[in-house]
């Protein structure tokens, strides 16, 4: 099917056909490169949602052609394109046009690139850094996806006034009211975005096709102990250190053979991450856990390929997309009763939801695990296609010419 916009340019192809030209769509998100201070790397860096909707974006090159606009702090290397139709674009902008005045050389240097391509719609990816705010002044019909709900987080943080978290949480309300259309991972983040803009459509994030790819064999040899992963920020809000202290009680307890896998970067949190290493150092040298700082997409596949049970039991998420990543490799996830982490409960049959804030219930529930260990949960007992990149990139173009169109008719 190709989505044809109202009003679209129509170019002659000598064959006596008139077709319309791809619809130009800019896509503003972060490099990670510069979020990371990695300047020296050849390649762009995006989040793990960017980078699948980017995978579902190559398979519609006549439809539509991607404008991706990175604002960095210093001079990046550049592919031209990152897939035949989807083109890159790295901006340069001090240290001053950044927070400290609210982005306003951000969105200045965004605005004069979008006019230089000729764009017909801006989506801005996240409220965390600039993306939003460029995308709402660029002077082009516009789109926000929200990854992470940006006023919750501050308040589950208790954000002090001025701080980082307390300037996204006010610049996320400012955006979406200026906004097009918002595009909500979870029915959590639409109860956030409702009260500032109704003009809402549920729209999953999508899971590398990484993940889609075949499992390791059903019939593979169980491990003599149960394997635990844990995936996210090294942060309060994310309770990494809460759940190494309740596997730790789960093992003077029980007595119950088990390792586990932290995989996250530090925050700024120092004391807190502070009393993580010390006690994850004395866990490891007990010989039942291990952490990495960061893994690539295959190595995160080939850990859950390896593991048996995902514990993710955050205060604060907005969507829980290494609980759908963990789902598509068949394991059992202990996940915590917050946000969009619910909506996996009517989807996904071998999730167990306990309260965020009771390390009894978590207790309770890891014990079980360990008498009983879970099996691989096969891809036919739920909707498995329901983050696949290419399903969300058949929406997210339906939106796309909606807009254009709706815009076209109200110029």
């Amino acid at each position: 099917m190709a989505f044809v916009a109202s009003g679209a340019a129509v170019q002659n192809h000598g064959d006596g056909m008139s077709r319309a030209r791809p619809l130009k769509v800019g896509i503003l998100t972060t490099d990670n490169r510069d979020h990371w201070r990695k300047y020296d790397l050849p390649e762009p860096i995006f989040g793990p949602a960017i980078a699948a909707l980017f995978e579902g974006m190559a398979g519609f090159s006549q439809e539509v052609e991607i404008h991706v606009i990175s604002v960095t702090q210093k001079p990046l290397q550049c592919p031209p394109k990152i897939f035949s139709h989807i083109f890159y674009h790295s901006l340069v902008v001090p240290k001053m046009g950044w927070l400290r005045t609210g982005y306003q050389g951000c969105v200045r240097a965004v605005r004069k690139k979008v006019r230089e391509l000729g764009l017909a719609l801006v989506h801005g990816q996240g409220t965390e850094r600039d993306c939003a705010i460029e995308a709402v002044f660029s002077g082009r019909p516009n789109i926000l996806t929200l990854h992470g709900n940006m006023r919750a987080v501050a308040k589950a943080l208790v954000a002090k006034p001025f701080s980082y978290h307390w300037f996204h949480a006010h610049l996320e309300s400012l955006a979406l009211r200026r906004t097009n259309m918002v595009f909500c991972n979870s029915s959590y983040t639409e109860t956030w975005v409702h009260p500032l803009n109704q003009k809402t459509l549920r729209m999953p994030n999508p899971v590398r096709t990484i993940f889609y790819e075949p499992r390791y064999p059903e019939g593979a040899p169980p491990a003599s102990e149960l394997r635990f992963l844990v995936v996210g920020l090294i942060g309060s809000y994310k309770q990494p250190l809460e759940i190494l202290r309740a596997l730790r009680i789960l093992r003077e307890r029980s007595h119950t053979r088990f390792h586990c896998l932290w995989v996250g970067a530090f925050s700024g949190e120092k004391q807190y991450v502070g009393s993580f290493i010390r006690e994850l150092e004395a866990a490891r040298l007990a010989g039942w856990a291990d952490h990495r700082v960061e893994m690539s997409g295959r190595d995160l596949r080939e850990a859950m390929d390896t593991r048996d049970v995902l514990i993710h039991i955050p205060r604060e998420e907005a969507f829980g997309l290494v609980i759908a990543e963990a789902m598509l490799r068949g394991m059992a996830v202990v996940a915590g009763r917050t946000g969009g982490i619910v909506d996996f409960k009517t989807l996904y049959p071998e999730i167990r939801i306990v309260n965020p804030e009771d390390q009894q219930e978590w207790l309770k529930v890891l014990t079980d695990l360990s008498l009983r260990p879970p099996s691989r949960v096969a891809w036919t007992l739920w909707d498995y296609m329901k983050f696949h990149p290419r399903e969300i990139a058949r929406h997210h173009l339906e939106a796309y010419h909606a807009i254009v169109s709706k815009r076209a008719a109200n110029p």
